[in-house]
């Protein structure tokens, strides 16, 4: 009789197989993830349809799937209907009377309207770069809310859609003053932490040259103190013990 053929043990399975397979399944999540934030980077802003209302609302557990995706309403911004429509605001004479609030040293407030009514007069709304052909610049406001300013970029896309960006800049009191940071950004219906304000920044570099000359007394530290409230900002010159 011949020797008994060994029994063949059976191989172990491998492990490499089930491994690829799951990266490559958390890397299409991840990708899709965040080509879903892509897609609302171009919405609109107002009401937004009914899929994209599922997609905010989205949540497991009571927690949103998507936290950085939120419907943008314009209802909020003082002013902006109005001059739309053509409805006169007066504009307030910004430079002169904030270089008569300095020359004098008295603190000096204005409403949101009435920042937003000089905005529309005092810049051109005009939209550069490779998308002119398709876009139009429609206006630049402000909102003005406790220790916070919204800087808004408001533009029409093709079927009459109004597409924003906005960047909001926090101020922080202390008793030497204040400083200001910028802590997030609205393009779309994506709020994304400040730092993607970088997609958006040229944007908002390119108005603050326009307003250099506005802006001169601020760069020239004659502007001391700036208070930011519901609807209005106060500009004070004043050093602290003349308060």
């Amino acid at each position: 009789m011949g020797k008994n053929k060994e029994e063949k043990k059976p191989e172990p399975k491998k492990r490499g197989g089930c491994i690829k397979r799951l990266v490559l399944l958390l890397l299409l999540t991840a990708m899709a993830y965040v080509g879903m934030h892509v897609y609302f980077l171009w919405q609109p802003a107002g009401e937004p349809d009914q899929v994209s209302k599922a997609v905010i609302d989205a949540n497991i557990a009571g927690v949103k799937v998507f936290p950085a995706i939120q419907s943008y309403s314009m209802d909020h911004i003082a002013g902006r209907g109005e001059i739309l429509n053509g409805r006169a605001i007066a504009a307030p004479l910004l430079k002169l009377r904030l270089a008569t609030a300095i020359e004098r040293n008295y603190p000096i407030t204005f409403r949101e309207e009435e920042i937003n009514a000089w905005l529309s007069k005092r810049l051109e709304a005009k939209q550069g770069g490779k998308l002119a052909p398709f876009v139009k610049l429609r206006g630049v406001w402000v909102d003005f809310k406790q220790d916070e300013i919204e800087l808004i970029i408001e533009r029409e896309l093709p079927q009459k859609r109004v597409h924003v960006a906005s960047l909001f800049m926090k101020f922080n009191r202390s008793k030497q003053g204040f400083s200001m940071e910028r802590h997030s950004s609205q393009i779309g219906q994506v709020r994304a932490p400040g730092g993607f304000a970088r997609l958006i920044m040229p944007a908002f570099s390119n108005l603050a040259k326009e307003l250099e000359d506005e802006l001169q007394p601020y760069y020239d530290q004659k502007i001391l103190d700036i208070r930011v409230e519901e609807g209005k900002i106060t500009l004070d010159p004043r050093k602290p013990d003349k308060r």
